[in-house]
């Protein structure tokens, strides 16, 4: 890529930070996706990329990165994603003036699937919890693996979010603040016996802790990787059959179905979770339509006519 080319694509990287305020995870992913993009303009074009050729490119230059892409077993949702980051960088090098417009913005994304979330049943959740604490020789690894299923079920946290909580984040005596997606802050309530999972695998925990350090760590006394839990999630489903999609977003999931279940209201729902558009938080109750249907025949006095 030449000198002038990696100026603008910093410049847009630090947008999408500073800016735009998109999380880590993002800006990574749509780094990744241009850093692609510019490797098979290399092939394709047979010459480095700058901005003259940028400028220069057709529709069907953009559908070639989309096909080599299919062809290299890309799934739908990552394809998706790389004509979200293609637009969002070619739109920032038209707003800077370096090129005049592009063809890019008539590129169509491949359609998804819509795919449902699929929540845990509630006494599976529990076993799953249960479960985590006797899985681990170490009475302590167990203390703390039960804690983050308990805050991804019980208070519908983000495994990323149970996994950023520090020590002094847990002082407050029956809620603790969120910082989620996009520095977004919001209050979660947090039940007395999650409180005392914690304040239980804190009194095992080697480390002595203080406010700023982490809340969970691994067996080295760093930060814990959400890795470490996805494969100790691994471990209780082989022990007790579960299928491969009780994962720790499941649980999160199965948080937000259950207090549906239960009468909870989407809005109230939406705030714990911390999603900023109620369509989110409504992809949970199709879940419940089938359940709300089979109800609603039964009882409703129009279905008895």
């Amino acid at each position: 890529v030449d000198i002038l080319l990696e100026k603008h694509f910093k410049n847009w990287i630090d947008n999408l930070s500073n800016v735009r305020d998109l999380s880590k995870n993002t800006v990574v992913s749509y780094k990744n996706d241009i850093q692609k993009f510019f490797v098979f303009l290399e092939s394709h074009l047979d010459t480095y990329p700058n901005i003259s050729n940028l400028k220069k490119l057709e529709i069907s230059d953009f559908r070639s990165f989309l096909s080599y892409q299919r062809n290299n077993g890309i799934n739908s949702n990552s394809i998706a994603r790389s004509v979200s980051s293609l637009k969002s960088f070619f739109n920032h090098l038209t707003k800077d003036r370096i090129i005049e417009s592009s063809t890019i913005s008539s590129l169509k994304s491949p359609k998804l699937k819509k795919s449902l979330p699929r929540p845990i049943d509630s006494k599976l959740a529990i076993e799953v919890i249960r479960c985590a604490e006797s899985m681990e020789k170490e009475k302590w690894i167990g203390l703390r693996n039960k804690s983050i299923l308990m805050l991804l079920y019980g208070c519908g946290l983000r495994i990323s979010e149970a996994l950023n909580l520090n020590y002094g984040d847990i002082d407050n005596e029956d809620h603790i603040l969120i910082k989620g997606k996009g520095g977004k802050e919001r209050i979660v309530p947090m039940m007395k016996y999650i409180k005392k999972a914690i304040l239980d695998y804190i009194a095992e925990c080697p480390k002595e802790m203080d406010i700023e350090d982490a809340l969970f760590v691994g067996k080295r006394m760093n930060r814990l990787s959400p890795r470490i839990v996805q494969y100790a999630l691994e471990k209780i489903r082989s022990s007790l059959a579960l299928p491969e999609t009780a994962t720790p977003h499941a649980l999160r999931h199965s948080f937000a179905t259950h207090l549906l279940d239960s009468g909870g209201d989407l809005r109230t729902i939406q705030e714990l979770l911390g999603h900023s558009s109620l369509s989110t938080t409504q992809k949970y109750t199709k879940v419940e339509t089938a359940k709300l249907y089979k109800a609603y025949s039964k009882s409703h006095p129009l279905a008895k006519k």
